[in-house]
């Protein structure tokens, strides 16, 4: 979700020292813990943007079109930046993190039955955009 990789650090820190600090109950699920962190840091990089009144994009994608050439990379980096911030979150989410639905509805405080249509518009959509630049079938 971020591409300089001096804020990723200091973004990472930040989350580990307030998931450290917060009083979780020593019972918990590791899924439990793995959510909670995450939307730590999530939450951290819209306290950021924010603040920032910016909009950064993704990771670019270099490992997705690893096979193509650094302009598909670039592009398609690109073409994920122009989603929603929803549409990126559960793509990622989901393909990048592997995140079962049930995870993915608990980072984004959704029910899990909304995760599948979700994803499927974001695909459409994300697929769409890919199209119009000439990038894939």
């Amino acid at each position: 979700m971020v591409i300089d990789q001096t804020l990723v650090d200091d973004l990472l820190q930040e989350s580990y020292f307030r998931f450290l600090k917060a009083a979780l109950p020593a019972d918990m699920e590791l899924a439990h813990r793995k959510n909670y962190l995450y939307r730590i840091a999530t939450n951290l990089v819209h306290d950021h943007r924010r603040s920032r009144k910016t909009e950064e994009l993704p990771e670019d994608w270099r490992g997705v079109a690893a096979a193509g050439s650094p302009d598909t990379a670039h592009d398609v980096g690109s073409a994920f930046g122009r989603l929603k911030e929803r549409e990126r979150e559960v793509l990622w989410m989901a393909y990048v993190e592997c995140f079962d639905h049930k995870e993915i509805a608990e980072v984004l405080r959704t029910k899990a039955v909304s995760i599948r249509p979700m994803l499927a518009r974001a695909r459409a959509r994300f697929g769409d955009i890919l199209r119009r630049r000439g990038i894939g079938a």
